[in-house]
């Protein structure tokens, strides 16, 4: 049986705001039926690099909130932290960027917290049986939580090839151990010319992997450390940084797998909601805002991540007369995400499109 993606232009009428037609096809695509009263809702999504300005406009954001609400459940908005240095490697930093960027409580209605804690420590262990991972590290406060939004801007991506509703949720809702096992098949590795043996790193090491030899500078023994990137967050001076050394096929594999781990334990509790304006070859990690690929196109809902993404790429596909990112990243083999999801269970890449007007 194929899954229903709603999809809503942006062209808007004095008679008919975007958001009478935000409501009609949340009510439509059944969105109250993942929320129970006094459930705590995740909106999961992604606050953007520092000068990134191709997130969600933030009245968007505070519309959802404000449907989960009169719902009288409790929404709050959420990501997790980087691997890299950067506005988002920290919890303080991050949830600044989120009000710098317009998502303050004051305008959006809900409080940000970031789901892996101070400095990407707070996780849960999810256990699953796929290819590459057998054990998922999911931020608690996501792991948490009754029911998750999912808010996802579309874009392109150097390594994985495109992002929306499936890597905001693998990549997106892992703590920074889970982000390492799917950036890098290696460890942290310190880079001599920036570490000024400050010792921070051993401080917070929590297996004792790390220690200042003869040189005065930090060392990582590769046999003892477990890959948690705690020492990349502490860092003041983004001495300690990861081998970016994993293939796009390998990098999108653990990604779906991922998203597999947060979605077979949600379940019916989770919701996704794709934009696609904005549409820009760099994902928003990136702090630049690039050429914009395609005019604004419209907004996709769908209880199926696999559907919702694969109709994505479908109606980017269309409008540009080609396969898009396909031509922007020939390398990587996007047919392998939706088949994997598929294979383990996620969705379906077949669906029924309504257009609502």
């Amino acid at each position: 049986m194929k899954s229903k993606v709603y999809f809503i232009d942006f062209h808007t009428t004095f008679q008919r705001s975007i958001f009478d037609k935000v409501g009609d096809a949340l009510s439509q695509a059944g969105f109250k039926d993942i929320i129970r009263k006094h459930d705590k809702v995740a909106v999961k999504m992604h606050f953007g690099a520092e000068t990134n300005f191709g997130v969600i406009n933030p009245r968007y954001v505070r519309y959802f909130v404000d449907r989960i609400l009169a719902l009288n459940a409790r929404p709050f908005l959420t990501d997790t932290n980087t691997l890299y240095a950067g506005q988002r490697v920290n919890s303080v930093d991050h949830s600044n960027l989120a009000i710098r960027h317009g998502y303050a409580h004051s305008v959006v209605n809900a409080p940000v917290i970031i789901a892996d804690g101070l400095v990407g420590q707070s996780e849960e262990l999810v256990k699953i049986d796929t290819k590459e991972t057998k054990e998922a590290y999911i931020g608690s406060d996501i792991h948490h939580a009754d029911a998750i939004l999912a808010l996802s801007h579309m874009t392109g991506h150097e390594a994985a090839g495109f992002g929306a509703a499936i890597k905001n949720i693998g990549m997106g809702c892992a703590s920074r151990k889970g982000k390492l096992a799917m950036h890098s098949t290696s460890r942290p590795i310190v880079n001599h010319d920036r570490c000024v043996g400050c010792a921070r790193c051993v401080q917070w090491c929590q297996v004792q992997a790390i220690s200042i030899k003869e040189d005065g500078k930090a060392h990582i023994d590769e046999n003892v450390c477990t890959g948690c990137s705690m020492c990349i967050s502490v860092c003041p001076f983004s001495a300690i940084r990861i081998k970016w050394n994993t293939s796009a096929d390998f990098l999108n594999t653990k990604i779906t797998e991922y998203a597999h781990a947060v979605t077979s334990y949600k379940k019916d509790k989770m919701f996704y909601v794709n934009f696609i304006n904005n549409l820009t070859r760099h994902c928003d990690c990136m702090n630049i805002h690039g050429e914009h690929l395609l005019p604004d196109i419209g907004i996709l809902f769908s209880k199926d991540i696999v559907a919702v993404d694969r109709a994505s790429i479908d109606i980017i596909n269309e409008k540009a007369g080609k396969n898009l990112f396909e031509e922007l990243f020939p390398d990587i083999k996007l047919e392998h995400v939706f088949s994997y999801a598929e294979e383990l269970g996620m969705g379906s890449p077949e669906y029924e499109l309504v257009k609502i007007k």
